[in-house]
């Protein structure tokens, strides 16, 4: 009792596990009910029909073979549409299945898409992008096998084979009982196989996901590779985890090749004594002495129902295939989410802050912050920003800078300490908010595939297209975009071939200010810039400063931009704080580096 009990409590979870599947097919049965309709159908009317041509086979060959009693050319035309009739039965259910099992693919991918942009930004630094493409391609396509070829055909083959053992009953009991006691042999050798295929099919999915990681890594970083002639270094790096690979699909077709001759054995001992036992002959006492029509009709059944036991047994590694690829899907659906999104109430208090009250004061106290795994970066941080001043905070490269700016932004909570913006954490600001309060120009600017207007806007439909066009005026784009084929609506891919450097960077500047945020923060802007474009991107902040609240990271005093107060950082710790002019006449670290620059010496 207490076996079953906790069987059926370990059934309950596993069903709460797959919710998202649960929801897909909910989702999906209601606005695409036909398909599921039309499935049901066909897998009942299936088994009902599946019996047919034995039945009209025993019925020829004693009525017109046999006896003459019927017309030959009748049967046979009935034979032949009771074959068609099933056939047709088995596409309308193929379709249905595979129809119905994409729209449910559909459902669970935007639901991954979903869960994807409300994680936090630890699983994206903990988490190997060919992980995260793998559970994307590979494991969910076995949702769509699931259905087309996995639960939709086991089912309708178990069907089968209950109108299939029903038959043979009709036509002689012992010989059902035969087709009865093979089917424990059956499920014995397929449980024998279940086990262990849907181990191994673990391990391949696996080794999918490392090669993905593997290929993802070699392609993004090809021009490097190519530039110091590692080719061979990284083909020879990537072979362990094709031979890895490898080994796991041969340790698993080992299975799949033994299974169906095991199977086809079984199925020629058991028809073999079926014949035995039907015949009429002195082979044994038992014989049952049958009619002709009838053994034909027996051996037809058999070899029909042996069909989709055969064909369940493969079933049942299909869907343990597919399970190993829901089980990663649920392993990625019990991904912590980002504790700050789950609080997106309409009425927050941030949309009072952008629509009303401006006040960008920024209070930074005690904060320590560490990433996972990683050793603290920020270490006791304190500083004060009020509203529409402008800050830099300088220091060395690894001083925690931009670690520190990305706290301000809310892409991460604090370990210990409180940032707040106006008196609010801004990580609990909801996403929907942040663009309009926050506007972030990292140091390496991301494009995305598509037209300058959706680089700027990022399909926000909110931004209309005259602030697209004020945005780009202000960062001094205009002259540069109108020159371009299609303008706005000119094409740009990730490595935006038809902008220069210090263009993407006006971009991203464009792309920060465009819903006029009153915080903005700007993260090692002009490095890696000429001295022409510097001061050009230089004065597009001049331009778009206003009353806003801004802070600049750079690691040279020199790129630091009108500055009222500047913040020297030091090992994760604010060391000095003061006006440009103030610091200079101290003897402390923003003096040292001065110093050093003016001299030409690099402060890195």
């Amino acid at each position: 009792m207490n076996r079953l009990l906790k069987r059926s409590k370990s059934s309950r979870d596993s069903l709460r596990d797959y919710k998202f599947l649960r929801e897909a097919v909910i989702t999906v049965s209601k606005t695409k009910g036909l398909y599921a309709v039309l499935l049901i159908l066909a897998v009942i009317l299936g088994a009902v029909v599946n019996i047919w041509p034995s039945l009209m086979l025993r019925r020829i060959v004693d009525g017109s073979l046999v006896s003459g009693s019927e017309s030959l050319w009748k049967l046979a035309f009935l034979y032949l549409g009771a074959v068609l009739l099933g056939g047709v039965v088995d596409f309308i259910r193929e379709i249905s299945a595979t129809v119905y099992g994409q729209y449910v693919l559909l459902n669970i991918r935007k639901q991954m898409l979903d869960r994807l942009q409300n994680l936090p930004m630890k699983y994206y630094l903990g988490v190997p992008v060919g992980e995260t493409i793998s559970r994307f391609t590979s494991d969910l396509d076995a949702v769509n096998t699931l259905f087309s070829a996995g639960l939709v055909s086991a089912l309708a083959d178990l069907l089968k084979i209950i109108s299939l053992l029903g038959a043979l009953f009709i036509l002689s009991k012992p010989l059902g009982l035969i087709a009865i006691g093979s089917l424990p042999v059956i499920f014995i050798l397929s449980n024998f196989f279940r086990k262990r295929i849907y181990t191994r099919q673990k391990e391949v999915r696996k080794r999918v996901s490392d090669i993905n990681t593997g290929i993802q890594e070699i392609y993004s970083g090809m021009k490097l590779i190519k530039i110091f002639g590692k080719e061979n270094f990284f083909a020879e790096r990537f072979e362990p985890s094709l031979e890895k690979h490898r080994l796991a699909m041969n340790a698993n077709s080992i299975y799949d090749a033994w299974f169906p001759c095991i199977m086809q054995m079984v199925r020629a001992s058991v028809i073999a004594l079926a014949i035995i036992v039907g015949a009429k002959n002195n082979m044994t006492s038992f014989a049952l002495g049958l009619s002709l029509g009838t053994l034909a009709a027996a051996a037809d059944l058999f070899i029909r129902l042996f069909d989709p036991i055969e064909a369940v047994a493969s079933e049942i590694q299909t869907i343990q295939q597919a399970v190993a690829g829901l089980d990663r899907i649920k392993q990625f659906f019990h991904e912590p989410l980002e504790l700050g999104t789950q609080s997106n109430d309409v009425n927050n208090i941030f949309d009072v802050v952008v629509t009303g009250a401006t006040d960008s004061s920024i209070v930074v106290k005690d904060v320590h912050f560490s990433y996972p795994n990683g050793k603290e970066v920020i270490c006791g941080a304190n500083m004060f920003v009020s509203a529409g001043s402008k800050v830099a905070i300088a220091g060395r490269t690894g001083s925690g800078k931009t670690t520190l700016m990305t706290l301000i932004a809310g892409l991460y909570p604090t370990k210990k300490g409180t940032i707040t913006i106006g008196g609010h954490d801004p990580f609990q600001m909801p996403a929907h908010t942040r663009r309009r309060f926050i506007g972030i120009v990292p140091q390496t600017v991301q494009l995305f595939n598509g037209t300058i207007y959706h680089n700027i806007t990022l399909r926000d439909d909110s931004i209309t297209r005259e602030q697209v066009i004020r945005a780009i005026e202000t960062v001094g784009l205009g002259s540069t975009i109108e020159k371009l084929p299609e303008g706005l609506e000119t094409l740009i891919g990730e490595g935006a071939s038809q902008l220069s450097f210090g263009q993407t960077q006006l971009l991203s500047l464009a792309r920060a200010i465009v819903t006029d945020p009153p915080l903005l923060l700007l993260d090692e802007l002009t490095s890696g810039l000429d001295a022409i474009t510097e001061r050009q991107v230089l004065d597009a902040i001049r331009n778009v400063s206003g009353k806003r609240t801004i802070i600049t990271i750079s690691h040279r005093l020199s790129g630091i931009i009108d500055a009222e107060v500047v913040h020297i950082m030091e090992s994760g710790s604010i060391m000095e704080s003061g006006t440009p002019e103030e610091l200079t006449s101290q003897e402390g670290w923003y003096s040292i580096y001065k110093r050093l620059e003016e001299r030409g010496w690099r402060v890195s």
